[in-house]
């Protein structure tokens, strides 16, 4: 290119063609991509290393994260028109991590942080013809130890469990946390230009950024959008320019007139939305549409050319009620979200980073992923502050889903220092994503760090704990809130996950008991007690982590284990647990409840059994966490806990194959505990337990209007469903129509025996809910199995639905550990395949006895049943399976297989 650019044009110019990186001290220089990292142009060149996750590669390749590596490319510059005030800027939308960034020579800039876009003008530096930009890497783990050697005092955690085979000092860079490694991941410390870089070329002035905060209109009719737009300007005069901003598809739309100078790079506007416009509002998954509408902000000036840019938002308004359970104080407060005016039950999971190397994930990938917890029922889901402020791509599909996000600051697990520099970069991190992501509808709340008032607290007594309580107030307080209240003030802040919200602040924001039941979020891990059974679970306000592990599926290991490593106690098996004793606890956890395969069993086909074992496990445990809390979303303890409404498990995704606490690995094959999610959040769920010597069954429900009821004496708070709703609008009044059906039925209970398929006896009782969740029937599991003739509590089981036995609102309990129950082999066979689709077929199964944790596996195929790890109670039934790409019949016939519990024994 020779030509000069117009001084009137804004040209944006990626630099993604030819880039090398290169290593002096190993003679190392090979392709690489822009987006991209060190680690992948390595593989991808001629296989010069092998798949990073391959074996203990974690290990092996751990050379490259120490090494400083150089990123260089040759690019061909226009001549630039020396009678105008054209400039050029060099952005770069994110560099992982620490590097000088160097043009023709000269040093042009610095990066610090990951997490902050960067900016600078390099209109005296560029050339015409041939440039070269290099950016020049110091190594993460290098620069981290550096930091933390010549810091004035220890800041813990300085290391983490060897069993992470990771890195220290993690806490000193603004760098992904867990690319330092973490329990249920390897340790990957990436250098590279982790999202687009590009030249761009323009006049006097240029808009960069803007923000939009969507606000209820006055007396709640309408909306508002504060809007505002930020601008690069150059020169030293005023520049005077026109801002259009305009909501698309309605005659919304202002025109302003605005004066920029070097002073003044902002100019901010009110439009007002009237109700005539029409705009419909934005809901949850299961609560309505996802209604999603572009604001167009557009600014022209005389030599500065037309620069555009849109957001996306949605109209809904959000609340975090923290108001007093009841008039006894110490009861606490709710802790609970209002979207639209309406009480709504999180349902969801916690998100990690889908890969190690943010590169190779694809907008499909993440659609799969998040397609299939909107699947589930998942409604929210919390971005986790050990990875990274998520994609766009991420954040466009969770507002598209319905999928409300909280979301964390990336700040996790560790005390972290506030000296000047870290404080100024975590300055410029929280106002750059703040102001990238506010505007989104799925954002919910902002979190100030994952478990680190937990880490401050656990700090109490120590000789030093001002100095690390005054860093935590600096970080946390004076710095990222006060960002937050500044750039986005209707948003919901917290100042850590877990905290007890309100209460945490009038505690100066460290409180004794950060997990208290009675406030905010609490975070629950024991591997010690019965996960099968309630009794031992928190009654929190709202369980924002709380999970089990299991390995991933089978088929995923083939991926990265060699035959000789398919072994539960192989090395590479050993080598992939990142949680101390993990594989223990989960035989432990096995062993409460199934017996384990039998020795005479050989690998690989015992280590199938393990992993299958495990899923059940895990499937099991968390089924039974979530109806817990979702049971007692509606009621009140004397001692204040109850009204949970928020169960977040921990984890939906894995960042390599593993055993973690993920219900989908890292193939996107889903363990049984996504398939059990399907049930156990569903909208409508019956949920049997055992109290004591009696069967208790709730039937709980969520995805329709509730209100918030007061008892008239003790003020205690109650949700109650209601038909009168406040908001006039199209989905709330659907959702409404719906209430009747919800909350009324015919609950019937059979009492099996695990050798016929005709239930010993059956009850049926008829239900109205006044609340949100319930007892609909309890009866003493004696005199249950009295009635029904049942001698052994090993030889029978309670089969439980609502309303027709088809509808699929079932559940079921087993009232012996299976480990002791008389079960029998069951013969299941694949007896017809039918093709739905091209991406869908029916599956017929048939058995010759009751079958617990029916497994299908399509092999090397990957896809979704529409159920599994069921409980087969008939002759025979049918599974659908989607795959993700089109499915080859008769290839599949030969990777479909089938197995239920009892075939672990043979």
């Amino acid at each position: 290119m020779t030509s000069s650019i117009p001084a009137d044009a804004v040209l944006k110019w990626y630099l993604d063609g030819h880039w090398t990186v290169s290593n002096a001290a190993r003679n190392v220089s090979v392709p690489a991509k822009v987006p991209g990292s060190m680690y992948t142009a390595l593989q991808d060149f001629n296989n010069r290393t092998e798949n990073p996750l391959y074996r203990d590669n974690d290990v092996q390749l751990a050379w490259i994260g120490h090494a400083n590596w150089t990123y260089t490319t040759v690019f061909e510059c226009p001549a630039l028109d020396a009678s105008t005030s054209e400039s050029v800027l060099l952005v770069a939308e994110g560099v992982d991590t620490v590097s000088t960034v160097v043009i023709n020579g000269k040093d042009v800039g610095k990066t610090f942080d990951m997490f902050v876009r960067y900016s600078w003008d390099i209109t005296d530096v560029i050339q015409p013809g041939d440039n070269t930009i290099e950016v020049r890497f110091e190594s993460a783990t290098g620069y981290a130890a550096k930091q933390a050697a010549s810091y004035p005092y220890t800041v813990p955690r300085t290391c983490h469990p060897w069993v992470q085979h990771g890195e220290c000092y993690r806490n000193f860079i603004r760098k992904e946390p867990c690319s330092f490694s973490w329990d249920w991941g390897p340790s990957f410390p990436t250098q590279g230009i982790w999202k687009p870089m590009y030249l761009v070329f323009f006049g006097q002035a240029m808009m960069d950024m803007a923000t939009v905060e969507v606000l209820q209109g006055p007396g709640e009719k309408g909306w508002v959008l504060k809007t505002k737009a930020y601008f690069n300007v150059t020169g030293g005069g005023s520049i005077n320019g026109q801002l259009k901003i305009s909501l698309v598809n309605t005659d919304v739309q202002e025109v302003h007139d605005v004066t920029l100078s070097t002073e003044k790079t902002w100019a901010e506007f009110n439009i007002s939305v009237p109700e005539s416009a029409g705009v419909k509002r934005w809901w949850p998954n299961g609560y309505g549409d996802q209604a999603l509408y572009d604001v167009i902000f557009e600014f022209t000036a005389s030599d500065a050319g037309l620069t555009s840019l849109i957001k996306r938002i949605g109209f809904r308004t959000i609340e975090l009620v923290q108001d007093p359970v009841s008039s006894e104080p110490s009861q606490g407060l709710t802790f609970y979200f209002k979207v639209n005016g309406l009480p709504i039950f999180m349902k969801g999971s916690n998100w990690i980073p889908a890969d190690n190397f943010q590169e190779r994930i694809t907008k499909d990938r993440l659609r799969s992923l998040l397609q299939a917890a909107a699947d589930a029922h998942i409604n929210g889901m919390r971005v986790w502050g050990g990875g990274i402020y998520e994609s766009d791509d991420f954040y466009d599909l969770t507002d598209e889903l319905g999928i409300l996000i909280w979301q964390d600051f990336m700040f996790a697990s560790d005390l972290y220092p506030a000296d000047e520099a870290f404080i100024g970069n975590v300055t410029q991190e929280v106002t750059y994503q703040v102001r990238r992501l506010m505007h989104r509808p799925s954002i919910c709340l902002w979190s100030g760090n994952n478990e680190n008032e937990g880490a401050i607290k656990d700090k109490m007594g120590w000789s030093n704990y001002t100095i690390y309580y005054n860093d935590y107030i600096k970080l946390y307080i004076t710095t990222i809130m006060a960002i937050v209240t500044r750039e986005h003030p209707s948003s919901v802040f917290v100042s850590s996950s877990p905290s007890n919200g309100v209460q945490t602040a009038q505690q100066g924001y460290v409180d004794k008991d950060p997990q208290s039941n009675n406030y905010g979020d609490v975070h629950f891990y024991s591997y010690d007690i019965d996960e099968w059974k309630p009794g031992k679970f928190p009654i929190p306000r709202f369980a924002s982590e709380y999970g089990t592990q299991a390995w991933c599926n089978f088929e995923t290991l083939l991926d990265v284990f060699e035959p000789s490593d398919m072994s539960y106690n192989s090395s590479q098996a050993v080598h992939r647990q990142h949680h101390p004793q993990g594989n223990q606890e989960m035989l432990k956890e096995i062993s409460m409840h199934l017996k384990l395969p039998p020795g005479r069993t050989p690998d690989p086909q015992r280590f199938k059994h393990l992993i299958y074992l495990t899923q059940i496990n895990q499937a099991m445990s968390i089924k039974t966490e979530s109806e817990h809390y979702r049971r007692h979303q509606s009621s009140v303890l004397p001692d204040g806990r109850g009204l949970t409404m928020g169960a977040l498990y921990w984890q939906l995704n894995d960042i390599w194959q593993a055993p973690t606490w993920a219900s989908i690995d890292f193939s996107g094959r889903w363990k049984m505990l996504h398939n059990y999610a399907l049930q156990f959040f569903s909208p409508l769920l019956v949920s049997p337990y055992q109290d004591g010597n009696d069967l208790d069954i709730f039937v709980v429900v969520d995805q329709i209007p509730t209100v918030e009821v007061r008892d008239p004496d003790t003020q205690q708070l109650r949700f109650e469903p209601t038909t009168k709703v406040k908001v006039g609008d199209d989905d709330v009044l659907d959702l409404a129509s719906k209430v009747e059906k919800a909350t009324t039925g015919v609950m019937t209970v059979e009492m099996y025996s695990w050798k016929s398929f005709t239930p010993l006896h059956t009850w049926t009782v008829d239900y109205k809910l006044n609340t949100t969740a319930e007892s609909v029937f309890r009866q003493d599991v004696d005199s249950m199995m009295t009635e029904a003739g049942c001698t052994s509590s090993t030889d029978c089981f309670i089969h439980t639905f609502l309303n027709d036995r088809n509808q699929g609102v079932d559940n079921h309990f087993f009232l012996a550990e299976l480990k002791d129950s008389n079960l029998e082999k069951a013969e299941i066979a694949i007896t017809n395949l039918t093709r739905e689709s091209e991406k869908e077929l029916t599956i017929t199964l048939s058995t010759t006895k009751i079958a617990p944790f029916v497994w299908l596996d399509a092999g090397w195929f990957i896809g979704k049943f529409s159920r599994n790890g069921f409980l087969m109670l008939t002759p025979t039934t049918t599974v659908t399976f989607t795959g993700t790409e089109a499915l080859d019949l008769s290839e599949l016939q030969k990777q479909l297989s089938v197995m239920s519990l009892m075939d672990v024994y043979d």
